[in-house]
């Protein structure tokens, strides 16, 4: 009888969202690779060191957990960890697309190989967490010491295309299928990215959807693959900047 009764308020409270926008973190939003901006903070004599533990790494969420212990061993604090990220511009005109997302009824959800410390401080400091319903990334905290850990989102083997940590597509899928399973479904799907694991959920979406590759990254190499090309079902409009995004999602939100 509960299941039943349940299964009644969810019909009774079905909506129909116009757009769910999932984006990339790292040279969508932002326009730096937060990894690397850490990196950085490395003082110079660390260099071989860190050229030495890329190629021992057999995947990057490793490598940038050797890197995080390696800045701890050099004193680099919590502190200034989270300044640098949080003074990482935004990409043009992103900080108003996120705004006018929300304020239409769009949900967003960010997808990113990053982790959750750097995304959730930017956000926060940003005064944009509001804009963002959910964020799928690496699981990151600092501990009592003061280092930052990392963890892989997941471990998988199914998708060639993603990193073993990080199937964009997947979870992209699930989120789609939470949402319908609590009654929200989407009138399009749009998906914006810079790199070679955008992909992947590129091409999960239909024929009603966006694809939106950024102007002259990797990504716009891998669309222009003539395998690649037949298999993409969305509309690809590249882009440079924020605006240029939203001056394709508003006239289908506000038709």
């Amino acid at each position: 009888m509960k299941k039943k009764f349940i299964n009644i308020l969810v019909r009774q409270y079905k909506m129909a969202k116009p757009i769910l926008m999932s984006f990339d973190f790292d040279h969508t939003i932002i326009d730096k690779n937060s990894d690397i901006v850490i990196r950085d903070l490395l003082p110079k004599e660390c260099t071989e060191t860190v050229k030495k533990l890329y190629k021992s790494c057999d995947s990057w969420t490793i490598f940038m957990r050797n890197i995080f212990e390696l800045l701890h061993s050099n004193k680099i604090t919590q502190k200034e960890i989270n300044d640098v990220i949080n003074c990482i511009p935004s990409v043009q005109g992103f900080e108003e697309l996120l705004k006018n997302l929300h304020s239409n009824n769009c949900e967003v959800i960010i997808v990113s190989d990053s982790n959750s410390v750097f995304i959730e401080n930017w956000l926060s400091y940003k005064q944009l967490n509001y804009t963002v319903n959910e964020i799928f990334t690496n699981p990151a905290w600092f501990d009592d010491k003061d280092l930052l850990n990392i963890e892989p989102y997941h471990e998988q083997n199914w998708c060639t295309l993603s990193e073993k940590n990080l199937c964009k597509g997947f979870i992209l899928e699930e989120y789609i299928k939470k949402r319908k399973e609590h009654g929200v479904t989407f009138e399009r799907i749009a998906y914006a990215g810079d790199g070679k694991n955008d992909l992947c959920p590129m091409l999960r979406l239909s024929d009603k959807d966006f694809a939106f590759p950024r102007q002259d990254y990797p990504i716009i190499k891998l669309l222009n693959e003539p395998d690649t090309k037949n298999k993409v079902k969305a509309k690809v409009i590249p882009w440079k900047t924020g605006s240029d995004i939203w001056n394709v999602l508003h006239p289908k939100i506000n038709p």
